[in-house]
């Protein structure tokens, strides 16, 4: 059994994934282009076939399980007859809470839900799935377990099902894609939001190694070497998807179990950002945009990896006219292009060091550096800002006053620092509440206390909820927590005296914390206080 389209159409329409008006043009676009009305659907409104499930199973008021969810129970599949969940494309599955469960790709499915209640003698609630990921799991419970083998998965073309990953890489949002073997077969996963999704459909054990190849070859990448890492670069157009090419880095590395893979997706949500859109607060955005005119000094943004420094530093380019002044850029690797700029690619002969000594050669106003990752980067860096030149770089430190004493630690002059600096940004992402499903309620004493509110009445805060549009996660997207340090004179004089972190946040006049930010983000109902607990000072 399955669901017919209109079913799943209707209830789109229902939950608000797509307006009614909108179907006619879609069928008509599907018929010009000889797609599926679904696959023409999920693309212009940029979400997973998945969502259309989770919309029919939230106007049927049934659970829907994720594809990490669909974990058999074993005790139910030994009384079933053997073959019974690949006919009726049904799972016997514990909820979270211990519920028992049928997972269906039909909601109207009963019987296969009285079969199991049959066969089992207990009482099981209905519960919807998407397909693909269903037919998946029925696959690995066959062989007796997550990480088994599936045996009667049908070989499948490694092109069309990289295509299909791709596919599901632009509706999700997707960062990363992870090949990851392991000794019952290869998992695949999709980095979302910043948290790991499983990628439900089962690629059949003979194809691992040619879907491999495939995304070797494509990112040039030698196929015959498996004992060693590699790192390659690519372009990939979605077949038959009039979208924008996506520009991804390749890295391989030999494991236990075989050759991973790791797929990152360069720029394809940050490319338009603008510093409005990233979360900062008014009043540091417009300290920020001062910042980055001024015609010298050094401007640093720091957070650990995938806090998204490289995108604010690419929407404070994009606030300069470029056409009025010389922007040069070296990077590892050149995320997004920029009109108008000149980007290099840290390579073996080119690394940060060269390509900032070579840049002083060119005449610039402004450069951005990747990453200060050296004493000798560092230094050029700083005697560049000296002699009048405007440098944006990153590093990695927990806050915006650890960025001193990374530079010292790293070999810079404290002089130096103190006269150069012009403030420091850190930074990290979290998952935003749904706006769809969010859910307000008052805050408990507990948590007035963390927020520093203990005593406030009326203070609501919100929690995620669960809807087609965010896939049941509750989150959709990421927002920005900043905390902004700006060098006035007392702070550089500190500095050059070798002022320690204590000394420097109390001299720093209107310093605000991450955790502050945080905190009023959470107010302001972007959050969960969940999100950003990990923040607190004490956290780290």
């Amino acid at each position: 059994m399955s669901v017919s389209e209109n079913t799943l159409i209707d209830a789109a329409i229902r939950i608000g994934l797509v307006g009614e008006d909108d179907i006619k043009g879609l069928r008509l676009q599907a018929k010009r282009e000889r797609l599926p009305l679904l696959e023409v659907m999920t693309r212009a409104g940029r979400f997973p076939e998945a969502a259309l499930y989770q919309a029919l199973a939230d106007i049927r008021g049934l659970p829907f399980l994720q594809p990490a969810q669909l974990k058999a129970d074993a005790e139910a599949l030994a009384l079933l007859p053997h073959g019974i969940r690949q006919q009726r494309l049904m799972l016997p599955v514990r909820g979270a809470d211990g519920a028992r469960l049928v997972a269906l790709g039909d909601p109207d499915d009963r019987l296969s839900v009285e079969r199991v209640e049959r066969a089992t003698g207990e009482r099981y609630r209905p519960a919807l799935a998407d397909p693909e990921a269903l037919r998946g799991a029925i696959e690995r419970s066959a062989e007796g377990g997550p990480g088994s083998r599936p045996a009667t998965t049908e070989k499948s073309d490694p092109v069309q099902f990289l295509d299909d990953i791709m596919k599901e890489v632009y509706l999700r949002r997707a960062s990363d894609v992870h090949f990851e073997p392991q000794e019952g077969g290869m998992r695949i996963r999709l980095r979302v939001d910043g948290h790991m999704q499983e990628y439900g459909r089962i690629l059949h054990p003979a194809d691992e190694e040619a879907l491999l190849n495939r995304i070797k070859v494509l990112a040039g990448l030698d196929i015959a070497e498996q004992r060693s890492a590699q790192d390659g670069a690519m372009k990939y157009a979605v077949m038959n998807w009039n979208i924008p090419e996506t520009d991804i880095r390749v890295a391989t590395i030999p494991t236990r179990w075989g050759e991973r893979a790791t797929m990152r997706i360069l720029g394809q949500e940050t490319g338009r950002l603008s510093l409005e859109r990233l979360g900062m607060p008014e009043k540091m955005l417009g300290e920020f945009r001062r910042a980055i005119t001024r015609p010298h000094g050094v401007i640093l943004v720091t957070g650990p990896t995938g806090s998204g420094k490289s995108t604010t530093l690419y929407g404070a380019i994009r606030e300069l006219e470029v056409d009025a002044i010389n922007v040069l850029t070296v990077e590892d690797p050149v995320e997004q292009p920029i009109e108008g700029v000149s980007q290099v690619q840290v390579s073996v002969k080119v690394g940060f060091a060269e390509a900032l000594r070579s840049f002083l050669r060119h005449d610039p106003d402004v450069i951005l550096v990747g990453e200060m990752r050296d004493r000798e980067t560092v230094e050029i860096g700083l005697r560049a800002a000296m002699t009048g030149h405007l440098v944006m770089s990153t590093l990695h430190t927990n806050d915006a006053v650890g960025a001193v004493t990374r530079l010292l630690d790293i070999g810079a002059e404290r002089f130096l620092i103190g006269s150069t600096l012009i403030g420091v940004l850190a930074q990290r992402l979290v998952r935003r509440l749904c706006a769809h499903c969010r859910r307000k309620r008052p805050a408990r004493p507990e948590e007035l206390r963390i927020l520093d509110l203990e005593g406030g009445s009326g203070v609501e805060i919100c929690d995620p909820g669960g809807c087609s549009f965010c896939l049941g996660s509750g989150f959709r997207g990421r927002i920005g927590v900043f905390e902004a340090l700006w060098i006035d004179r007392d702070l550089s004089l500190a500095i050059s005296e070798g002022a320690g972190e204590g000394r420097m946040r109390e001299t720093a006049k209107n310093l605000r914390t991450l955790w502050q930010d945080a905190c009023e983000k959470v107010l302001q109902g972007e959050v969960s206080l969940a999100e950003v607990l990990h923040l607190r000072p004490e956290a780290y």
